[in-house]
């Protein structure tokens, strides 16, 4: 294989002033693309090329104080710093999230839509597990009584592929402490991550236990209902 084009190709990037800055256009393509076919593996290759081409800008910056044209650095630096910061707003205020996007729901499984109103007690006439909420935000609620003290906790599993949805959170986020004596509705906010608005997709939910001491835990009951995720 030969590498004296790949390694000349190098040489230009990071001597020749103008190059980083163009490069610029690759990731801002392919971010677009990502928008407009909805996919998170573009979006998340055009952050990963945007990075990489800083890093090549700040690296050029050096080369052009050392060849003494360091008056060629401010527009890199310039250029470079605007699109960090306009990509950092985007990062904190609204990453795009297809996580939804593409899933199918299953057609030939129960699955059921959250209540859009607290339960009535007629609804855990067939159900020990309901759930309430949209746009990612939920409250489950539970009628199960248990015979010993611990804690009631959600697990959630994206349908076709089994992926659980935010993790540990959900697990500390949905935990209802219990002993043998409660009784009653149990209920407990949490949220579903993975997703944006208006792009639903099925979620298998898991009602666990864990007693206190050294005993496993286990799950209680198990249902599936069509979700989506917050959009931060």
């Amino acid at each position: 294989m030969n590498l004296k084009p790949i390694i000349k190709g190098f040489i230009k990037y990071f001597k020749i002033w103008w190059i980083p800055i163009v490069s610029y256009f690759v990731p801002f393509v392919i971010f677009i693309l990502g928008l407009a076919f909805r996919r998170d593996f573009l979006v998340n290759t055009s952050l990963l090329l945007f990075l990489l081409n800083v890093l090549g800008s700040m690296i050029s910056c050096v080369i052009q104080v050392i060849i003494r044209k360091w008056y060629l650095i401010f527009p890199q630096l310039i250029l470079g710093g605007l699109l960090l910061y306009f990509v950092g707003m985007i990062l904190m205020y609204s990453t795009p999230d297809f996580f939804g996007t593409h899933k199918k729901i299953p057609d030939n499984i129960e699955i059921s839509e959250p209540l859009d109103s607290i339960p009535k007690q007629s609804d855990f006439d067939k159900y020990d597990l309901v759930l309430i909420g949209e746009l990612g935000s939920y409250t489950y609620y539970t009628d199960i009584r248990p015979c010993e003290k611990g804690c009631f906790y959600i697990k959630a599993f994206e349908i076709t592929s089994n992926t659980s949805l935010s993790g540990d959170r959900l697990k500390e986020r949905s935990k209802i402490r219990v002993d043998s004596n409660s009784s009653g509705l149990f209920s407990r906010d949490f949220t579903i991550y993975e997703g944006s608005w208006g792009d639903k997709y099925g979620a298998r939910l898991e009602l666990w236990f864990d007693p206190i001491g050294d005993k496993l835990e286990y799950k209680m009951t198990e249902r599936n209902f069509i979700v989506e995720g917050w959009m931060r």
